[in-house]
């Protein structure tokens, strides 16, 4: 059935058409902004995609900033604006460059990995950069018995389940205040009302709601399991945008939020007006910048990633968070 758009929708493709821009939508945005995007998914695939934009005069992310900046990063020679500039990651807040140099200070020698989901200012102070789908594989790839390792506790604990390097926590308050919201009853208490459901954590969640459940996985994953799943019923304990997503995705298949109020409030900041705004204006005050000086090293830590995943310095980044 063809997509029917909405009135401010419908503004949004003309523009974005008229004016050669290419929007981006996280995988944690609402339905009505993942339909008019170029391309859904996460941070990272996004800011691949704008990698491509030669052909685009303008980018627009609709994601918080990290995730902004990395468009920017990887596409310096077009413009990166984002809906609201006030859509910031409080996880991506825990961890500041000040901390890391820091723990380096404490912890002289030992290399530090820092997850997607921080600024570009911490990312310039790390030796290394993972997604969660890649944390494990990129500690071990180091061949140290030790590393330090931000901002998520919980992603934390989940390399430290599955490696033997010592983990030292960048910030051992550090989490997602969403994916903290998930406990062991609730997840449980579904599982009991579905015993035939499969049962899918994001690493993010605590640690013991990752050993509940049947599997632990980035967005992408998630989307990936669930499409090549013969199960019918599915529970999703990450962000409430991903669970309507494969739900309009498969509707033949159940998907079941964990917990119904896992919404990111800062992702939800943007909205079709905002979006609409920036095109017709493109306020300078919605533009997103990197300095210079950190784009060359965290496109090299991000080229080291790809390696580690045997994909080679030049090819997509399989991201997902």
């Amino acid at each position: 059935m063809p997509q029917r758009f909405n009135k401010l929708q419908k503004r949004i493709l003309d523009l974005k058409r008229k004016k050669r821009v290419l929007i981006l939508a996280h995988n944690y945005q609402t339905l009505d902004i993942q339909e008019i995007a170029d391309f859904v998914g996460d941070s990272l695939q996004l800011a691949r995609k704008s990698a491509e934009s030669n052909a685009h005069s303008a980018i627009l992310f609709a994601g918080v900033r990290f995730m902004a900046e990395m468009a920017a990063i990887l596409s310096p020679e077009v413009p990166v604006y984002i809906p609201d500039p006030k859509a910031l990651c409080p996880l991506a807040a825990c961890l500041d460059a000040e901390k890391i140099r820091a723990k380096k200070r404490e912890y002289p020698g030992v290399p530090v990995v820092v997850y997607v989901n921080t600024t570009a200012e911490a990312k310039f102070e790390a030796d290394m950069i993972c997604t969660s789908g890649s944390a494990v594989e990129v500690v071990e790839s180091l061949g140290v018995d030790t590393v330090l390792f931000g901002p998520d506790v919980n992603l934390a604990d989940n390399v430290r389940k599955h490696t033997s390097v010592r983990i030292i926590d960048l910030d051992e308050e550090g989490h997602c205040y969403v994916h903290n919201k998930f406990n062991l009853d609730m997840f449980k208490s579904m599982k009991a009302k579905y015993p035939d459901s499969v049962a899918i954590a994001h690493p993010e969640c605590p640690i013991e709601v990752q050993d509940a459940a049947d599997m632990v996985g980035s967005t992408g994953m998630m989307a990936k399991t669930v499409a090549e799943s013969d199960a019918k019923v599915f529970l999703i304990a990450t962000e409430l945008g991903m669970v309507q997503q494969l739900q309009k995705q498969h509707p033949k298949k159940k998907i079941i939020p964990v917990y119904d109020a896992a919404v990111c409030r800062q992702m939800k900041k943007h909205t079709l007006e905002k979006i609409i705004n920036v095109l017709e204006n493109f306020p300078e005050g919605n533009r997103v910048t990197v300095p210079e000086q950190y784009i060359p090293h965290i496109r090299t830590i991000l080229e080291r990633m790809n390696k580690v995943r045997g994909q080679g310095p030049t090819a997509p980044i399989d991201a997902h968070l």
